[in-house]
């Protein structure tokens, strides 16, 4: 696992105070907490990754335990937090086991949620609840590569997930790549690159394999754009303005082509 800058004191830390926190919080109630992305993978790096978690309850919580949940990530967890900060959805155990599309979730929040739950707590727990299509592919990824942080066997949590609905959630999450790449390049090239391999050999891989793929399948004028980016996701510094607009949207123009014709 590509932890850097003590980076594995820190996300151990991390993990010991979610797993101590969110059972205080949630109590007899909690399914497991479940670690997808690039945790899972095994391609986490502090200074670059979010951490992807799953929570599953066997009931909906309630609003003081929504409360609770979120102010205590924010407040407490944040200080250990990688660089991309801590995302999770919060879903019933009758919906992991027994998948209907889209999934939907009883809670969710990432940081660029924040400022918005601390404006209104009240509304944005009330909002953010319902259905998630990028929940597909999380699920997937849990399926296959996820660890458990606490409580049940992933096998006995997650039901069989349709390979045809994972294909349209990894399709959608780069649908506007064009508009994207130029601020994004090292999120939309890798993620494009393990869309691909998808597409054309049913594989599932993180990013970091999935741009290891692109170098392999794709031909050589792309090889630099995806090695920049493997190089960002490997937590090296690359500054935005490495990478060229011109080959950015030539890649994705190209990339779109291919998965959409």
């Amino acid at each position: 696992m590509s932890i850097n800058n003590g980076g594995i004191i820190v996300v151990h830390q991390l993990l010991a105070q979610m797993e101590n926190g969110y059972m205080k919080i949630i109590k007899e109630n909690l399914v497991g907490i479940y670690l997808h992305g690039s945790y899972a993978f095994g391609t986490y790096c502090h200074s670059v990754s979010d951490l992807d978690v799953l929570i599953v309850v066997y009931e909906k919580l309630t609003i003081d335990e929504k409360k609770q949940l979120l102010d205590y990530t924010i407040n407490i967890l944040d200080k250990w937090a990688p660089k991309k900060g801590i995302e999770f959805h919060v879903l019933q155990l009758k919906d992991t086991i027994n998948l209907s599309y889209p999934i939907p979730f009883d809670l969710h929040f990432s940081p660029i949620h924040r400022s918005r739950y601390l404006t209104n707590k009240n509304k944005y727990i009330e909002d953010m609840m319902g259905y998630d299509e990028d929940l597909v592919a999380h699920l997937m990824i849990t399926k296959l590569y996820g660890k458990v942080l606490v409580g049940k066997p992933i096998d006995s949590v997650f039901g069989w997930i349709d390979q045809k609905k994972y294909f349209e959630s990894i399709v959608a999450d780069v649908k506007e790549a064009k508009k994207e790449i130029v601020q994004q390049p090292m999120y939309v090239i890798l993620n494009m690159c393990r869309v691909m391999a998808f597409k054309q050999e049913n594989k599932i891989l993180s990013k970091r394999a999935g741009g290891e793929w692109g170098l392999v399948h794709f031909p050589t004028n792309h090889h630099s754009l995806i090695q920049l980016a493997l190089k960002e996701y490997r937590g090296e510094t690359v500054l935005l303005e490495q990478y060229n607009d011109s080959e950015l949207n030539d890649f994705a123009d190209i990339m779109l082509s291919l998965l959409f014709k």
